[in-house]
């Protein structure tokens, strides 16, 4: 009876995880044919499955085309990413000049991760420029992005010593 019970059980295993295949072949087949037809967020979660390797290989260059094609749309998020893959070069050689439009594009629409990283760019060496940094930050933190707080006081600290 002990055998049959692990028996049944071993069948009912692989019928429930064969049939959660199968679904996520659908729901991935369905999401790549929307993206195809151009829905931003389907562009968006096709992106990201390929930059971090879900349901498909990882690979940083399709993940950067679908990014490119939804940021085109005006998504957000996608302007976000799309400024981050150019900022540290992944997927494509780094260009801080379309880094700083696509995060720009994110952050003038309110998303707080682009507003954050715009004024950690201006921040930076080759940008200076604390005024526009801490303008930035500070419409992060006013829309709730916590790490915009320790960076507020870090760049303070920046621009005090650097008078």
């Amino acid at each position: 009876m002990k055998r049959f019970l692990a028996l049944l059980n071993t069948i009912v295993v692989m019928f429930v995880s064969t049939g959660c295949l199968a679904a996520g072949e659908t729901l991935l087949e369905r999401q790549i044919a929307a993206a195809k037809a151009g829905d931003s967020e389907a562009q968006y979660d096709i992106a990201y499955r390929y930059e971090k390797g879900r349901g498909v290989e990882q690979d940083e260059e399709i993940a950067l085309s679908w990014f490119r094609k939804a940021a085109e749309k005006g998504l957000d998020k996608a302007q976000y990413k799309l400024g981050m893959f150019y900022l540290d070069g992944i997927g494509v050689d780094p260009n801080p000049a379309k880094a700083q439009t696509w995060l720009g594009k994110a952050a003038v629409q309110g998303y707080p991760p682009a507003q954050y990283q715009l004024g950690k760019f201006y921040a930076a060496n080759d940008h200076r420029d604390y005024e526009r940094a801490l303008n930035w930050l500070e419409k992060a933190r006013t829309n709730g992005y916590e790490p915009a707080t320790s960076e507020i006081r870090k760049i303070r600290k920046q621009s005090t010593a650097a008078k």
